[in-house]
């Protein structure tokens, strides 16, 4: 580690290389924001540039860096690793988690995830791109569905259970795609996405949407980039693509409360 302080590194930013920096220096311009965190290193041992973010040095510090602190939970010898919850994964410069490992396999088969995100536990020297890590590979992936489906758990209520409780609700919502906007109804809300009786809508699926929810008795207003994941009459299912960390709050208590009533 000592020879990494005295290195001096270069860095790319916005098309430019520029440098060469110690780490500390380079620090500084991270938390003072002169670079970013999409920025890259030049790595000797990989004789590769890295994004910064994933360059093991600065790992420790990029964690700390999140508007919401990782909660790291620790490994319980009595639980299924596989059922674990010690995933972290990096969305729109944020982090959500933890989550299991069977949780990250169900969001990549519903396309909440993908294999160019990156996820990190505390075991990881840096974050990763899903596909880099080797417990996500396809030899183990199918190792650990062969496991549950001996215990004969459906592969369907492994791989594809809902992430996030759902209730009813009663709410005034608005829709637009950027051309119409469309009056609409929430029926159904989650901390993932919303189900919308929306008049004169033709939409199609994967398309995206911009969505307000007027305020409810116990959800307030918010907006939220979506897309659309089903389509059946006037009645369709969004996802949420992008919806802020306080509306995700007050939506999984009160979802939480409606389904523990």
């Amino acid at each position: 580690m000592r020879e990494l302080i005295m290195s001096t590194f270069y860095i790319a930013s916005q098309g430019q290389q520029q440098g060469p920096f110690t780490l500390q220096e380079i620090e500084v311009k991270l938390t003072s924001q002169k670079i970013n965190w999409h920025d890259y290193i030049y790595d000797d041992k990989a004789e590769d540039w890295v994004l910064l973010m994933e360059y093991a040095p600065f790992t420790v510090l990029f964690n700390s860096s999140f508007k919401t602190p990782l909660a790291v939970v620790k490994n319980q010898a009595d639980v299924d690793p596989a059922k674990q919850r010690i995933w972290f994964v990096l969305k729109q410069n944020n982090n959500y988690g933890p989550f299991s490992k069977l949780d990250l396999i169900q969001m990549l088969q519903s396309k909440a995830l993908h294999e160019f995100d990156f996820i990190w536990h505390e075991n990881m020297t840096s974050w990763k791109r899903l596909a880099e890590v080797n417990e996500f590979s396809v030899k183990e992936v199918k190792l650990l569905f062969e496991k549950h489906s001996k215990k004969k758990e459906a592969a369907d209520k492994v791989f594809f259970r809902r992430k996030f409780a759902r209730a009813k609700v009663d709410s005034l919502a608005i829709v637009h795609d950027k051309q119409k906007v469309y009056k609409s109804v929430g029926i159904e809300i989650s901390e993932g996405g919303a189900g919308l009786k929306i008049e004169d809508g033709k939409f199609e699926k994967d398309q995206q949407i911009y969505l307000h929810f007027k305020p409810a008795p116990e959800v307030p207003a918010f907006n939220a980039i979506c897309k659309i994941v089903s389509c059946k009459g006037d009645i369709y299912g969004v996802q949420f693509l992008k919806i802020s960390a306080a509306a995700k709050t007050y939506i999984g208590n009160y979802t939480k409360k409606k389904t523990a009533a």
